[in-house]
């Protein structure tokens, strides 16, 4: 039968965040009903609040809840199962259908892919999967996005191998994510950098061996060099045309019949057009990689999980500041004046 709940949606454009009381139908044959115990706040939310859209807008993407219905089509899990909802699907079998919510006034809120800023989230089952009774915890919510982007940038776009080199420019919930990555592999020197001198003592937590403050820094890539040489992997976290540059120039160089030099991974989305230079890029043969989820799939997240359980990364740590869904907006505040040391959840 359906069912009346909270969610937070966006009129407009840059518009405010208002608290609203929908109704929800049944499942179709592919949607699963759960009910949201845990959410992230992520940057790439505040992306799509300034991003244009005409139609009103849904936001969160890693969430943690209970299943409350599914559809008839849905056999992977089942009513009274603990969920993660993630925008990473379980396969491309199918494109999964985007997530909306018909409003009060007429009007269809709809969101990139799925919501989790809502007491119950109705959404395609390629974005739900079971958790193990051990994973019942608010933490884990930030593993759907936080933690696949960036400890999976270290796992599959650029694995670490022992020994190597790492360099990690943002130390927020994506950077802290990778460099307990790069440390659970095996890095023997990661590098943090950040303007706050508070997250990079924070990273440290993580695994960080070396702190590079950028704000008192003239050039960040040259310090790195200076203590390693030039990493092997750098991971740009921020998605400013200064940090992809700071990070090219700051993994190694190759030699020509000799290895390769050094790879950039670019996870954060970026705020423009990036001017860099090629020639350097190319004479010193290093590689540059952009990838989404940190190339992960829902396996990698059973990984992730795997790592908390057996104490390897902290997510009780990890997250820093709790927030209830009428605080949505102070979250929101918090998160942009960089008020959260690690990562931010939204509990109900």
């Amino acid at each position: 039968m359906p069912m009346n709940t909270r969610i937070i949606v966006q009129d407009s454009t840059d518009g405010p965040l208002a608290l609203r009381e929908v109704t929800l139908p049944d499942p179709g044959p592919h949607d699963v009903l759960v009910q949201i115990h845990a959410t992230g706040v992520c940057q790439s939310q505040l992306f799509w609040m300034h991003a244009d859209h005409a139609e009103p807008m849904l936001f969160g993407h890693e969430g943690y809840g209970t299943v409350l219905a599914t559809g008839s089509a849905v056999t992977h899990i089942a009513v009274g199962e603990a969920a993660m909802i993630t925008w990473v699907p379980r396969s491309d079998d199918r494109i999964p259908t985007r997530a909306s919510i018909d409003l009060p006034d007429g009007r269809t809120a709809h969101s990139p892919n799925v919501y989790t800023w809502a007491e119950h989230a109705l959404v395609d089952e390629l974005y739900v999967m079971p958790l193990p009774p051990e994973s019942r915890e608010d933490v884990v919510s930030v593993v759907g996005c936080a933690v696949v982007t960036g400890a999976g940038a270290l796992c599959n776009a650029a694995p670490v191998e022992p020994g190597n080199t790492v360099a990690v420019f943002g130390a927020g919930g994506v950077g802290l994510s990778a460099v307990a990555a790069a440390s659970i592999r095996g890095a023997s020197r990661i590098v943090a950098v950040d303007l706050d001198a508070e997250k990079l003592a924070f990273a440290k937590q993580f695994g960080a061996t070396d702190t590079i403050d950028a704000s008192v820094t003239d050039n960040p890539a040259a310090a790195i060099v200076e203590l390693t040489g030039g990493v092997d992997i750098a991971v740009d976290c921020v998605g400013l045309t200064s940090t992809t540059v700071q990070a090219l120039d700051s993994v190694r160089a190759g030699r020509v019949g000799g290895r390769r030099g050094g790879t950039v991974v670019l996870v954060g989305l970026p705020k423009g057009l990036t001017e860099l230079n090629l020639a350097g890029l190319i004479g010193g043969q290093k590689q540059l990689v952009g990838t989404t989820a940190g190339g992960c799939g829902q396996d990698d997240i059973g990984t992730f999980l795997d790592w908390h359980t057996e104490g390897l990364l902290d997510l009780n740590t990890l997250v820093t500041n709790r927030y209830t869904l009428e605080d949505i907006d102070r979250a929101v505040s918090d998160l942009a004046a960089g008020r959260v040391l690690g990562r931010a959840i939204v509990t109900m």
